[in-house]
């Protein structure tokens, strides 16, 4: 057997290719490649959006006096009874800042009174709202978070598979992806506040309201969704004057 120039006289053997469908169209096989990764990751940011819950706050009970007998306050002193000073400093500011949007003079206590603890007597208390000059006292207490859990069932959702260059004909007649969710045990957090408006004239209580924040993100976050709940209330009712006019219900014969 002659020899083959440059062979070096034993058989190179060389493993065989296997064959793919996608060799026949190469430029499909490198057209597919992203649009499945594109595919597969538009898929799992839905997911992902769909398990995380949103944060939202709500007023679930509320109360206002029918004899209100009183100008509306010009100017509310804000009580956080929280025993944490910074804590407290803290959410003052923010819900403050908040009314401020609003048109509704706030006057945070932390600024005249640092600890919780300074207004253990009533007489205390009397000078602290001579001092600010206010019209009125807004209490808010916090009352915990309460955990539910949920059970969240498997479901199977289906999305259709297409290509660049599928063409409507091709596409109608296709099979569908299905794509398989997993049932999980879950949770919610509610996280729970109570607030009471005092008159600094007659003294009584004349608005109550109980807020509820479904999973809170963030404290700042949470706290401007309750601040702007509460002082939304107050500002509709015939407590407050707000942005330079009477915030009064109509038909009650007020003057702005």
């Amino acid at each position: 057997m002659p020899e083959n120039p440059g062979h070096t006289g034993e058989f190179a053997i060389r493993p065989a290719t296997p064959y793919h469908p996608a060799m026949s169209n190469p430029r499909r096989h490198s057209n597919m490649q992203p649009l499945f990764r594109l595919s597969f990751l538009f898929a799992a940011l839905i997911l992902a959006l769909l398990a995380s819950g949103c944060s939202s706050t709500k007023i679930k009970e509320s109360w206002e006096a029918s004899d209100i007998n009183e100008p509306p306050a010009k100017r509310i002193l804000l009580v956080a009874m929280i025993k944490d000073p910074v804590t407290r400093r803290y959410f003052e500011q923010h819900f403050v800042e908040e009314g401020r949007k609003k048109g509704i003079d706030l006057v945070p206590s932390s600024d005249y009174s640092p600890h919780a603890t300074d207004q253990d007597e009533k007489q205390e208390i009397i000078k602290l709202v001579k001092k600010t000059g206010v019209d009125g006292v807004l209490l808010a207490q916090i009352k915990g978070v309460d955990k539910e859990y949920k059970n969240v069932p498997s479901r199977l959702d289906w999305y259709p598979d297409v290509f660049p260059s599928m063409t409507f004909y091709n596409y109608y007649f296709t099979s569908y992806r299905a794509i398989y969710r997993p049932g999980y045990i879950g949770s919610d957090n509610y996280f729970k506040m109570h607030f009471r408006y005092f008159s600094v004239h007659s003294e009584k209580m004349l608005w109550a309201g109980n807020t509820i924040t479904k999973n809170p993100r963030s404290v700042a976050g949470t706290i401007e969704q309750i601040a702007d709940e509460v002082l939304s209330d107050l500002s509709s009712s015939s407590l407050v004057k707000a942005k330079g006019f009477i915030a009064r219900k109509l038909g009650q014969g007020d003057e702005s």
